[in-house]
């Protein structure tokens, strides 16, 4: 199998006003050899997208295998999020299905495990591979330094010192969830949500755990002096299972000289990021969202996205 059989790009074009990418191999973080020509042919195509005034970007990731991936880094953070500055400045809607990729005159059959879509979509369409349901948390964060990015430790600790979060009582952690996320940035100031999701999910995410106790002094240590904290508070807000409707994990690590951070974003199957449309004084920016069940509206059936 050379390298045209390992995978394909289709569109946009004037009948196909989409983005789909075909491959045998998931797209990693640093790619080589043939899946790196793969990921600058996907990152050409995305950057001729057509989004229309008042549209905004649906991103599918679609494959049937069920090994570890988080949704958010194969489509956006591992293809180059500076590819979605034009695309996601308005808003910006992802979902991970685990429907075989759907078949195409264009791709070899039985060559493709995985499958990306770039299309169009409206702002508050529904998704299209899953049903949101009951709401399990929702918070406000108003003051978050939104540019340069942040980084998910910054945005968690956000979440640890909101009064704003409210959770469910439920017996169980979710097996999958969704996300709405609504950034509100400085006034006038231009995002490229693509840039912030990793983070931004990352970090609520985590604030949605306890942390387990591993390395606590350690990994307290180095995340207060990366966040000007106190490592007692810092400690503390690990620890703390208020609000943890994600349950109690291994949450975070040493990692070179700071840490690695270990939330459940593997279970996050639908999220959507909106630039919020109300002012917010001059300088200042934050976020506000909700997490929710959701469950599957796949049927085993062909089709694009």
């Amino acid at each position: 199998m050379d390298g045209s059989d390992r995978y394909r790009v289709v569109g946009p074009d004037e009948s196909h006003r989409s983005v789909e990418f075909w491959s045998v191999k998931r797209l990693p973080f640093e790619p080589d050899g043939w899946i790196k020509t793969a990921r600058g042919e996907l990152r050409e195509a995305i950057s001729k997208l057509p989004l229309q005034t008042g549209e905004i970007l649906h991103a599918v990731y679609r494959s049937d295998v069920r090994s570890f991936a988080d949704v958010e880094n194969i489509l956006f953070y591992n293809v180059g999020t500076g590819r979605f500055a034009d695309l996601a400045s308005k808003g910006l809607r992802f979902e991970r299905s685990y429907l075989a990729p759907p078949s195409h005159s264009a791709v070899p059959e039985n060559s493709s495990l995985h499958y990306h879509w770039y299309g169009p979509c409206l702002p508050g369409e529904t998704y299209r591979h899953w049903a949101r349901g009951e709401t399990l948390a929702s918070w406000s964060v108003p003051s978050v330094a939104l540019r340069p990015a942040p980084s998910a430790g910054d945005v968690w600790l956000g979440m640890k010192e909101a009064l704003s979060v409210t959770t469910s009582e439920i017996s169980e952690p979710p097996d999958n969830f969704g996300l709405t996320v609504r950034v509100s940035p400085p006034a006038g100031a231009r995002v490229n949500l693509g840039g912030l999701v990793k983070a931004l999910l990352d970090g609520i995410i985590a604030g949605l755990h306890a942390h387990d106790g591993s390395k606590l002094d350690e990994v307290a240590s180095r995340l207060a002096t990366r966040l000007d904290a106190e490592p007692h508070d810092i400690r503390s807000a690990l620890m703390d299972s208020t609000h943890a409707i994600l349950g109690q994990r291994s949450l975070l690590h040493p990692f070179g000289k700071y840490v690695q951070w270990n939330p459940a974003d593997d279970l996050l199957v639908a999220g959507e990021l909106e630039v919020a449309t109300e002012p917010t004084a001059e300088g200042s920016s934050g976020f506000s969202g909700e997490l929710y069940r959701v469950q599957s509206a796949d049927l085993e059936s062909e089709g694009s996205a």
